[in-house]
């Protein structure tokens, strides 16, 4: 059953586009405005803190961006990002937003935008998708990508660095293994304390001398990884109940 309105939060540290952006969101009656942040460490506070149906978020914000809001989080509400620069529009939708707004926003495009959000959120929740299912948030230099859980094969350490392994490409982003772990689905499995695997790519695995297990991986680059010790059990007992 689908909620009768979403619950929504502004963030935009513009007097002028926020008060013309609180008149366009009050007018819609599927829309609760239930928050307002005026800049990036006010948002990410008030996105942690409650679970927003929607959040429009501007991207150049003090304090923190709105992509550095993203990646504090542990889950990725739906988007529709505000922009004063057209060059972000590609940024907006590999992060996954739902649509962008290109200031100045008039109300044709932002009621435009809004049915295509109410749409696909609408499609999601008759699904019963949660929305930390879509993916990981990685940053690599100055991209942002989002990164669908299902393209993740393996994860590994880097010293203060973790390499997201897909079948397109390696990312290398600035954050410690187990930062990432804590952003997986329960697909995820730590294998050894430089590695997490999916456990949907898992091929077979064969015992090694010392309680250690080699695991095959059906990947187009057949990769082996190694399970240590301490993490054979947990491998083992997560295979069985597959």
């Amino acid at each position: 059953m689908t909620k009768q309105t979403l619950s929504v939060i502004l963030v935009e540290d513009e007097i002028q586009s926020r008060d013309l952006l609180i008149d366009y969101i009050s007018s819609r009656p599927e829309l609760s405005l239930r928050g307002i942040a005026r800049d990036g460490a006010e948002a990410l506070e008030k996105i942690r803190s409650e679970n927003f149906d929607l959040v429009f978020l501007d991207i150049d914000l003090p304090i923190m961006s709105g992509l550095e809001v993203l990646e504090q989080l542990d889950r990725i509400p739906y988007i529709i990002f505000i922009t004063a620069m057209g060059g972000h529009a590609l940024k907006a939708f590999e992060l996954g937003a739902l649509d962008y707004l290109k200031k100045p926003i008039t109300r044709e495009r932002f009621s435009l935008s809004l049915d295509r959000a109410v749409k696909r959120i609408r499609k999601s929740e008759e699904e019963e998708k949660p929305l930390n299912n879509a993916g990981l948030l990685v940053t690599e230099k100055e991209n942002h990508f989002l990164v669908p859980f299902h393209e993740i094969i393996y994860i590994t350490s880097h010293e203060k660095h973790s390499v997201i392994h897909t079948e397109k490409r390696d990312l290398e982003t600035p954050r410690l293994l187990h930062e990432v772990e804590k952003k997986l689905p329960e697909q995820f499995l730590r294998i050894h304390k430089q590695t997490i695997i999916n456990l949907r790519y898992i091929s077979h695995i064969q015992y090694l001398i010392g309680g250690r297990y080699q695991v095959f991986l059906k990947d187009s680059d057949e990769t082996t990884l190694t399970a240590g010790r301490k993490y054979a059990e947990i491998l083992k007992e997560m295979l069985n109940h597959r």
